[in-house]
């Protein structure tokens, strides 16, 4: 059984013939027998939402609970380029911080073996040289021990050799906001983007209610987690991170790649500047790498972690997360797209990596193709 909830805002251009029946049918064959319990999409362009779904089930075990669209989402890394980058350049558009600036003026911790060369910039684009995950989760105690750990690990490389993502780069990041502005990161995150925005269902620590969708069954986290978040690292910084932690609905995560879309606005606040956004998404290491285009945040073909996509024009750029998420935003052809599944429930395990993989290329390019024509 498949529940589902849709939303058609309309033509996004006066005279645009818009067919979703692709769309549809992806979802639903994903939900019934894909392997997904829950599917959610949306897809638009600057003027907004064109059309929102969702398919399944927000939880298989230990109880079953259809998706509803109200239903928030584990975003997973999607915290990086949703929350984590604006703030950083909200703090650029005001003068306190610049790609340029070393972290060790502002962490003085972070400096330690051989770290003093590294820049907000090189955190941002992935070319730090710190290594891709540590799981600081198993040794430490609290998240003070966390941040801690994440300061004095040893760099892997030194700065602009590679192009490595690094989840450690963007924890780094939320603990320069934080001694920036005096602010946690999730305060921060409220007043300066989830409230001006007015992303009501937006937000990190939801709770283990049923208005979230599950993620993972976890024995030595009592079973199916639900409402925390499912990163073990950003779990063992109480869930807030510049990695992962963040928690929205399909319409809220819409309303974020709109942002992106129309350059950093949306119909009731100016959130970036449109310098912010034009600099965040142009292409910073391909002169490292050609193979890994990065922006700011921002992934960008060619690049390993591109999320698959055919029908994209090459100024496109985007972003995945580990518990089935991805974002893709394509200026050209005006188009962007969300897609939302708990892929690791009831576990992470198996084939469940091709499979959003596949379901990735096929939902994003049937969306461009929709919006397009």
């Amino acid at each position: 059984m498949t529940g589902t909830e849709t939303s058609l805002a309309g033509p996004l251009q006066p005279g645009t013939s818009v067919s979703f029946g692709s769309l549809d049918r992806l979802a639903r064959h994903a939900t019934t027998v894909g392997g997904f319990a829950s599917v959610a999409i949306a897809i638009g362009s600057r003027s907004g939402t064109a059309w929102q779904s969702v398919y399944g089930h927000a939880e298989l075990t230990p109880e079953t609970r259809l998706l509803r669209a109200s239903h928030r989402f584990d975003l997973a890394s999607l915290t990086k380029v949703f929350v984590t980058l604006p703030l950083v350049l909200q703090m650029i558009d005001a003068g306190r911080l610049h790609l340029g600036q070393r972290v060790a003026t502002l962490l003085p911790a972070f400096e330690a073996g051989g770290k003093d060369g590294i820049t907000i910039g090189h955190l941002l684009t992935h070319t730090s040289g710190l290594p891709a995950h540590i799981q600081f989760w198993q040794t430490a105690t609290s998240p003070l021990d966390v941040r801690r750990a994440v300061l004095a690990t040893l760099p892997a490389s030194a700065p602009d050799v590679d192009v490595v993502y690094s989840d450690l780069g963007f924890m780094t990041l939320a603990f320069i906001l934080e001694e920036v502005t005096g602010l946690a990161l999730d305060e921060l995150a409220s007043q300066n983007l989830f409230e001006p925005l007015g992303l009501s269902e937006t937000g990190f620590c939801p709770g283990a209610d049923t208005s979230c969708v599950a993620t993972e069954v976890v024995t030595e986290r009592g079973g199916t987690v639900v409402g925390k978040v499912h990163d073990e690292n950003a779990n063992a910084l109480n869930g807030v991170a510049g990695h992962a932690g963040v928690f929205a609905t399909i319409g809220d995560a819409a309303r974020l790649a709109t942002m992106w879309a129309r350059e950093g606005s949306n119909d009731r606040v100016r959130c970036l500047s449109r310098a912010s956004v034009r600099a965040a998404i142009r292409d910073h290491t391909s002169w490292i790498n050609p193979r890994a285009s990065r922006g700011l945040g921002w992934v960008r073909a060619p690049n390993p972690f591109w999320a698959p996509v055919d029908l994209a024009s090459p100024g496109s750029y985007g972003h995945t997360g580990f518990t089935g998420t991805s974002v893709l935003i394509d200026p050209e052809h005006d188009a962007w797209v969300v897609l939302l599944t708990n892929r690791v429930h009831p576990t992470r395990h198996g084939d469940t990596q091709a499979r959003i993989r596949a379901l990735r290329a096929n939902v994003h390019n049937a969306a461009i193709a929709a919006l397009v024509g």
